[in-house]
């Protein structure tokens, strides 16, 4: 197919234009440079440009284009044929090869501006972890992509430009493993006179702002090579919790919650991302050869060896395991013993007995164990705990109903951490219950409520302040997971959170539950029997009133009267 390129061309994939050297619809030329022809749009919301997918003969290529209401814009054309310069002053496997900038026009007159590159095959690293099911990326991982990036930035920097646009949706993996920096639509020469301006205020600089992303300088328009390295830090932030940098900060204390969603990772690799993201400029390392020999003498401590490996060809850096050799003492060849087969079916019969006797025991004992203030008990769903719905009342006497589903009972929260559940003793990211849930009928089993509360809850270790912060921040996480499994479920109106802070009661042991549902996922569904209802009086004197199972509210840190309140959200 040859697509035509015009942007008011009525019909610019014309099935004819295959066989013609002009478009059957608008009449404009086909054979751009008498070079390349293009088969198809493949974005038209990359800011400035438009990107095609193109081809010289038999090699791939891609084709930018000013979008053609920028087409006159001194300003917007000087920095769409600056990355064409930019790229031509760049030589390495993990820069796109440039083919150059040049002008066409359209048979009715319009001057498009464009770019002809090489084609990167493969994803960016946005699309490569989801489709990874947003899982971290390991320790490993972690330090040959640092590693691969600063190279890159090394050689950028040294030839005095900026990037200004590091982000995951600008960074391409090759097959072969390569990382590619994409996207140097913004990058920006550091000549006197830029260095005169920033240091004159920034006057004079267009701004560039990747939300959550950018440098606080950049989005003043002062960036400098730091500016690159802040991003480069936010983009692994990104790729070792799998959650975008603003799901993860506290914008009343200006801090960015992200180490305790990477525990598979060393502190010591956590402390030097976090050393790109000072926000005092000057506190950032200088350059990148600076970060190289940081993170070369972190590669020692964790591993003891450094070691380059030809990976299809080009040189990667790879991590080699120490090897290690145990050599276990001969053993005797143990004969196999015969054993009667009466004797061997007397026993079959002895051991059956026995376990009927143990399960009668034990389901006797756990009969009787459940204590006379035992609370709702529970309708298993699949593998969710479901509480059906109750009434309670506020202190006017209106009405709502709750009902309480434990998220899977195989699945608890990690101790210590803010976003990690355990099952079966591994450890996985909350998200990774999505496709479970769904399939248990969680949607269904809720029946239809019109909110739906988040609790979060700690357990009772560490300090109360510190634990109070985790479960509101548990409660934060466990909402993202509601609001995608309940997004098309058209009874739920609202989502809230509900923070119960940390469990407080004496006899809880750190490595225990006290109660059934002490580490578990819960969620609280909603449904508002009278108007004006005051939600929060409701709910306790629901969870008061008709607790589910042994859950008390004086057993948390947060569950008094006074504290004991739902926040509204809107995450």
């Amino acid at each position: 197919m040859s697509f035509c390129i015009n942007p008011v061309c009525l019909k610019p994939n014309h099935p004819d234009n295959d066989e013609n050297r002009f478009c059957q619809s608008c009449g404009s030329q086909l054979e751009l440079l008498k070079r390349y022809r293009v088969l198809r749009l493949l974005s038209d919301k990359t800011g400035f440009g438009k990107v095609y997918d193109a081809y010289e003969q038999d090699t791939p290529k891609i084709l930018k284009v000013l979008k053609e209401d920028l087409s006159t814009d001194a300003k917007a054309v000087e920095l769409f044929q600056q990355e064409a310069a930019v790229l031509g002053n760049l030589n390495h496997p993990g820069i796109p090869k440039v083919d150059g900038y040049f002008q066409y026009q359209t048979r009715n007159g319009l001057v498009l501006h464009c770019i002809v590159m090489e084609k990167i095959e493969g994803s960016n690293l946005e699309q490569w972890l989801k489709q990874q099911q947003n899982k971290p990326i390991s320790q490993e991982q972690t330090v040959a992509w640092l590693r691969q990036l600063l190279e890159i930035l090394a050689l950028v920097h040294g030839k005095q430009y900026l990037h200004r646009d590091i982000k995951p949706s600008n960074i391409m993996i090759r097959p072969d493993g390569q990382l590619v920096l994409i996207d140097f639509g913004t990058a920006r020469e550091v000549t006197r006179t830029y260095l005169a301006k920033i240091s004159s205020g920034g006057g004079g600089i267009t701004a560039i702002m990747s939300s959550g992303y950018s440098a606080p300088e950049q989005i003043s328009a002062q960036a400098v090579a730091q500016s690159d390295f802040y991003a480069l830090g936010r983009t692994f932030v990104f790729l070792l919790t799998g959650y975008h940098p603003l799901e993860m900060y506290d914008s009343h204390h200006n801090v960015l919650h992200w180490q305790n969603h990477a525990m598979q990772i060393s502190p010591l690799l956590l402390n030097l991302i976090d050393s790109l993201m000072v926000r005092d400029v000057n506190q950032r390392p200088a350059t990148a050869q600076d970060i190289i020999k940081q993170l070369e003498a972190i590669e020692q401590q964790l591993t003891g060896t450094i070691a380059t490996v030809n990976i299809v060809g080009s040189p990667k850096t790879a991590l080699l395991a120490q090897p290690t050799t145990t050599t276990l003492p001969p053993q005797p060849e143990k004969q196999p013993e015969k054993v009667p087969l009466l004797a061997l079916f007397a026993a079959l019969l002895i051991s059956l007995g026995l376990l009927g006797l143990v399960a009668l025991a034990t389901r006797s004992s756990k009969l009787s164990s459940s204590p006379p203030d035992y609370g709702q008990a529970p309708e298993r769903k699949g593998k969710v705990d479901y509480f059906p719905y109750e009434e309670g009342k506020d202190s006017q006497g209106r009405v709502a109903e709750f009902n309480v589903a434990v998220l899977s009972v195989e699945y608890k929260w990690q101790l210590g951490s803010n976003y990690q559940v355990k099952y079966n003793n591994e450890l996985i990211k909350l998200n990774s219950l999505k496709s479970n849930l769904e399939e248990e009928g969680i949607q269904r089993i809720m029946e239809n409520p019109s909110e739906i509360i988040s609790v979060g809850t700690a357990s009772c270790e560490g300090n109360v302040e510190v634990e109070e912060k985790r479960a509101f921040e548990r409660s934060q996480q466990l909402q993202l997971l509601v609001k995608k499994i309940f997004s098309n479920t058209k009874s739920v109106q609202g989502y809230r959170l509900l923070n119960m802070g940390q469990f407080q009661r004496s006899d809880c042991q750190k490595n225990q539950d006290s109660t059934d549902y002490q580490r578990s996922i819960i969620i609280i569904g909603v449904k508002k029997q009278s108007e004006g209802v005051i939600l929060d009086e409701a709910l306790r004197n629901r969870l008061e009133k008709k607790p589910f199972a042994d859950f008390k509210l004086e057993d948390y840190s947060l569950g008094s009267e006074n504290r004991f309140k739902t926040i509204p959200s809107n995450l």
